[in-house]
């Protein structure tokens, strides 16, 4: 399993950057679009929680993928001291580009299984799919 996660974090990584190497990003401002692209809009102070960093530290994070056009800060309208965060379209697209370099890499490796191999790839990949989700909810409800 060690040698597995090393390997697809490797390619992961080697892809995003050999990919978008003129684009610049840390991996919290990384987990930051993935973090808002899934829960849709947060404010500054839930999304430094999520990130577990400060609120003035997850707010220069944020600096760059607002000034990229990533992500758009704004007021809350029931609380003009909160600032509310939501991913532009160009960061979904960015996302999308990510994900799909991520999915071509990971199809090249499954085709290099025999179908039963594929099936049994396919079902565990579920089974963590199932996990992950399960996990997500447990945290959303502490």
């Amino acid at each position: 399993m060690s040698q597995f996660r090393r390997g697809t974090m490797r390619d992961f990584l080697f892809n995003v950057l050999n990919s978008f190497g003129d684009f610049d990003f840390t991996l919290p401002q990384m987990a930051t679009l993935l973090l808002l692209e899934e829960e849709g809009e947060l404010t500054v102070k839930r999304l430094a929680e999520l990130l577990r960093r400060s609120v003035s530290a997850t707010s220069r994070l944020l600096d760059q993928l607002v000034e990229r056009g990533l992500v758009d800060r704004y007021e809350d309208e029931n609380d003009r001291r909160a600032k509310r965060l939501k991913v532009t379209s160009a960061g979904r697209g960015l996302i999308d580009q990510i994900e799909h370099k991520r999915s071509e890499r990971q199809w090249t490796l499954i085709e290099q299984l025999s179908p039963q191999e594929q099936a049994e790839v396919a079902h565990a990949m579920a089974l963590l799919a199932k996990a992950s989700q399960m996990k997500q909810s447990d945290e959303h409800h502490d």
